[in-house]
């Protein structure tokens, strides 16, 4: 009990000897913007606050207090002011130091900056907010585009042109046009308010409950507090603008960067380090550069700058991240991303975005329920009129100034000519086109191949106003070469879609291509490797099919579908089918069997009523499993199919990644061609590189009942040289693989390839991406690159010059 009052008197005590506060907000004094993490310190050094990422402070001090207040920041220039001043003056003006890193030097010993860092890595598990069991926290976020300051010569010109009358030239015309604009307002802003729920591992939700655009209604404009950074500063890659940056805050970096203790300050009884970084000079890698600040409670980050250190990039990023304790967790309250393109403006001013992002009633470890998570990982409905005004009320930190209300007002009355662009933008990303309570399907629009040539088609299907639980409708196609119609329908019932759980009923007349399960008739041709070699397929078997379907995700990461199917298919080409003791040209065929897939992680969001892929992080195994029944008057086929697709990726530190992909397949009985594999080649794909395929093998030059084949590429990064134009990327491939053809005698044609690849087939490649580089709209790199490719091994041509195969790959970089 007396340990108990001591301890209420003693909070008492301090609490009383600080009796007044004082705040106010930094900014640096040319731009005009506010310093993140300055120490506004008190005369003994031992107490003192840091400014948020918006610049603000506030700092008890003890009654009577009448010394000086040292405000410092490792890029500026340290001043001193009497606690007089902060009576009348909210605003504080810092000016940048010319102080540069290389000019700290290190004295004898190991620099002390060093210990610091390791003992940040040693405590990453346990200061990563993204390992704790769970958590909970509302987000409100800005986002703005706008010019930054016109630079001083064309200020002043401005400034003077405004004072004198007359004529002027039209290049002073739009300097004047252009001022009065960027002052007056943005060129672009969004606020959102999102409510996030995570439960580890692998299940996460954001939900939109309050967003504004200017000049636009559609939530796909909606920004979240990860849209340009991750969560947390402790993994060992740092994803920004696509790029993988090494995090200063993982192992051995002290061999690859320049660390320098700066600053030492204190906070809440806790001893502060502010430490600076940069790569070290002659180490070619993805690098950053800026300030962190370590807490010695825990060793955790308390606040963070980073900032790419590519002095080539077009586009440049900087975060910033501040981080409280919350019930005795390091957790970030503060995520800023200030994005700038450096050649995209005028009068020596630049674009810039800016994203802002403050969590709020954020809770930790709390119970939730794995019923509330699903694939959807971001929720992006509009919320009811009413309560989205009352959420942007509730959880904006500071009111609309005047420019942003400008804002608002003139970018909506000019938009509102454009009131289509809304739909058109979201027709994109959910390929599909609204049509009252029906929708039309975008995917069905068009492809190409050498078997149909140009293939022109749509779909009708009924949407969420029609019915959230079932899903109707249907498509056609024609192709102009083979001058066929192609035809199909579904009836879809949503039973739990949080689970993924659906039935489905289908019936279409279509093609597939030979070699492939059509368990998976829709493959992905968004994806580009199987749209460019779908350019060059021309082998396919006509089919008609009922089928039914199962679907539900058993696990977060692990999603089962099952079927059964009646399939009637018909060859294109010249095939005969010896089936016991009979000869067939066309097939009636019973299936049952089913998918599991399992990926390390599905990022889904909901927009407009539909699910909408955002991406996928490997590994990725799907395999697919089918068997012949003797149902529906089918033929008397007795064979089973099972087929494994794989991909894994390993990044590497500093720098690299390491692709593999395993592909395998086998046929247990005798089945129709089309049901075999065709060994996965690219070759007729002139000149492009067509990833998980052997550029040097015919697309159908090989055919097997059992095959297995494997991909394996190693990118070493950029490390020979960069310049603007050029900065290769060193990759070395090999790819293998074996197949053989069981029951050969059965199948006969005078047109197909029926060649085996029993002795094992191999090529090996090398080379570069990004050997050349050139400008794309002055924002990113277009990267073009080449490889070459050689056929070895007991399927190698005689001619040398025939093995050689040449590829060029693609990129676009910031």
């Amino acid at each position: 009990m007396f340990k108990k009052l001591s301890f209420i008197l003693s909070l008492f005590v301090s609490f009383s000897s600080f009796s007044q506060t004082i705040s106010g907000r930094i900014i640096d004094s040319l731009k005009l913007e506010p310093i993140a993490f300055a120490n506004v310190i008190l005369a003994d050094g031992m107490h003192g606050t840091t400014t948020d990422i918006e610049g603000n402070f506030k700092l008890p001090v003890p009654a009577g207090y009448s010394q000086f207040i040292t405000i410092s920041h490792v890029s500026y220039q340290k001043i001193k002011l009497p606690i007089s001043y902060f009576k009348t003056t909210k605003i504080i003006r810092l000016k940048a130091s010319n102080l540069v890193l290389g000019e700290v030097v290190i004295k004898a010993g190991e620099n002390p900056a060093f210990r610091i860092i390791r003992q940040a890595v040693k405590n990453k598990k346990q200061n990563d907010p993204e390992n704790l069991n769970s958590y909970h926290y509302f987000s409100y976020n800005k986002f703005i585009i706008k010019p930054t300051e016109l630079s001083g010569k064309y200020k002043r010109k401005s400034d003077s042109l405004r004072s004198i009358s007359g004529t002027k030239t039209k290049s002073e015309k739009d300097l004047l046009e252009w001022d009065s604009l960027s002052s007056r307002l943005h060129f672009f802003m969004t606020e959102s308010v999102t409510e996030k729920k995570v439960m580890n591992p692998n299940r996460q939700k954001e939900t939109l409950i309050g967003f504004k655009a200017s000049g636009f209604k559609s939530p796909l404009f909606a920004n979240v507090a990860t849209d340009y950074q991750p969560f947390s500063f402790y993994n060992d890659k740092i994803s920004l603008l696509g790029k993988d940056f090494l995090n200063p805050i993982s192992k051995h970096s002290e061999d690859r960067y320049d660390f320098y203790l700066t600053d030492t300050t204190f906070f809440e009884n806790d001893t502060v380090y502010v430490i600076q970084y940069e790569p070290r000079k002659g180490k070619l890698i993805t690098g950053l550069k800026g300030m962190v600040s370590i807490s010695t409670n825990g060793y955790a980050i308390k606040n963070i700058i980073a900032a790419s250190s590519d002095s080539l990039a077009l586009t440049g990023i900087r975060i910033q991240q501040n981080y409280e304790r919350v019930d005795g967790k390091w957790f970030p309250v503060q995520l800023n991303t200030d994005i700038d393109f450096y050649n995209f403006g005028a009068f020596g001013s630049h674009v810039v975005a800016q994203h802002r992002s403050f969590l709020r009633d954020i809770q930790i470890n709390l119970p939730l329920n794995k019923s509330e998570f699903g694939d959807i990982k971001v929720d992006l409905s509009p919320p009811a009129a009413a309560i989205n005004q009352a959420n942007l009320e509730k959880y904006r930190i500071t009111p609309l100034d005047n420019k942003e209300s400008k804002t608002y007002v003139t970018i909506d009355s000019v938009m509102k000519k454009f009131a289509w662009f809304d739909k058109g933008i979201e027709a994109l990303a959910t390929n599909a086109i609204p049509l009252g309570a029906f929708e039309f399907d975008l995917t069905r629009l068009m492809r190409i191949n050498q078997y149909e040539g140009f293939r022109l088609g749509g779909g009708l299907y009924t949407n969420n106003r029609f019915s959230k639980w079932l899903r109707l409708g249907g498509y056609a196609a024609y192709g102009f070469k083979d001058q066929q119609w192609k035809y199909g329908g579904e009836m879809r019932f949503n039973i739990n879609p949080n689970k993924d759980f659906a039935i489905s009923l289908q019936y279409f007349n279509d093609i597939y291509e030979t070699g492939y399960s059509t368990a998976n008739l829709q493959r992905d041709f968004t994806n580009p490797n199987e749209g460019l070699r779908r350019l060059a397929s021309s082998q396919y078997d006509r089919i008609e099919a009922y089928r039914a379907e199962v679907s539900y995700r058993l696990f977060p990461q692990l999603h089962a579908m099952g079927f059964i199917s009646k399939n009637t298919i018909q060859p294109t080409y010249d095939y005969t089918l010896l089936l016991k003791g009979e000869s067939l040209n066309q097939f009636s065929i019973a299936e049952v069997g089913g998918t599991l897939r399992y990926a390390g992680s599905e990022n889904y969001m909901q927009l407009a009523g539909k699910k909408v892929l955002l991406g996928r992080e490997w590994p990725m195994i799907a395999i697919n499993y089918a068997r012949s029944v003797n149902l529906f008057e089918a033929q008397n086929f007795t064979y089973q199919r099972f087929e494994l697709s794989s991909r894994f990726q390993i990044k590497h530190r500093p720098k690299g990644k390491t692709r593999l992909s395993i592909h395998a397949g086998w046929v247990e009985g005798v089945a129709p061609y089309g049901k075999l594999f065709t060994g996965r080649g690219a070759k007729q794909v002139e000149g492009l590189f067509i990833d998980e395929y052997f550029q040097t093998m015919g697309l159908y030059e090989f055919t097997a009942s059992q095959y297995s084949s494997i991909f394996f590429n190693h990118n070493f990064g950029n490390v020979f040289y960069a310049n603007r134009y050029s900065k290769p990327e060193w990759v070395i491939y090999h790819n293998a693989g074996i197949g053989k053809l069981e029951n050969a005698s059965a199948h006969q044609s005078t047109s197909l390839s029926l060649q085996t690849y029993d002795k094992g087939y191999f090529e090996s490649g090398t080379g570069f991406n990004n050997l050349l580089r050139f400008k794309y709209v002055n924002i990113a790199y277009f990267g073009l690159g080449a490889a070459v490719f050689y056929r070895h091994g007991a399927y190698q041509f005689e001619k040398t010059s025939n093995n050689l195969f040449f590829r060029t790959t693609f990129s676009l970089t910031f």
